[in-house]
Order: structure tokens, then C-alpha cells, then sequence
């Protein structure tokens, strides 16, 4: 399990998309170890990690083969979307 920690503003969600083979999703706490709990994300499901939900641990712990036919072979893509900026790259206003 981790941490999406490297934006400068964790303010902003972590949004995920999951496309193909089911996958279970298992989310805990901010701090390591504690309890846990695990969810089955589907193809087409988007989950958002936003607001006090930001900084847990989370992770997938494991793909189940053939529960899509999206792709052509068994497996899963997740896109991950999240606010990222270089303040040096910003152009002042």
C-alpha cells in the first residue's frame, strides 16, 4: 500500500480510472498498519481520493483474469489523474 505524495498540493483529488479485469482495492489509513478495507473495482469505475480521504494508504492487492473483455488478453489499465505544477514552468500574471 502507499501514498500518492508527490504533488505540492494535497488539496487537490487523485482520480483514478479503471478500465479492463476486475481488480480489488484495498484502502486504509493515513498512518501504516490499522485496519483496512477492500472494495472491487469494475471496468469503467473511477474512484476519487479527495479531502480527508487524500493521503490514505491504499493499493490494489490483486487482478482477477477474465472479468472483462475489454482488452485483448486478461489484465487491467488504470489511469491516474492528479494536479501536478512547476511553479518555475508557471508564468506570472
Amino acid at each position: 500500500m502507499h501514498q500518492d505524495r508527490d504533488e505540492g498540493d494535497f488539496n487537490q483529488p487523485v482520480v483514478s480510472i479503471s478500465l479492463g479485469d476486475d481488480a480489488l482495492f484495498r484502502i486504509g489509513n493515513v498512518e501504516r498498519g490499522g485496519k483496512t478495507e477492500s472494495l472491487w473495482l469494475r471496468s469503467g469505475d473511477v474512484l476519487v481520493l479527495g479531502g480527508a480521504a487524500r493521503l490514505l494508504h491504499h493499493g490494489v492487492d490483486r487482478v482477477a483474469p477474465g472479468t472483462s473483455t475489454l482488452l485483448d488478453a486478461p489484465g487491467r489499465i488504470n489511469l491516474t489523474l492528479r494536479v501536478v505544477s512547476d511553479e518555475t514552468s508557471v508564468p506570472s500574471r
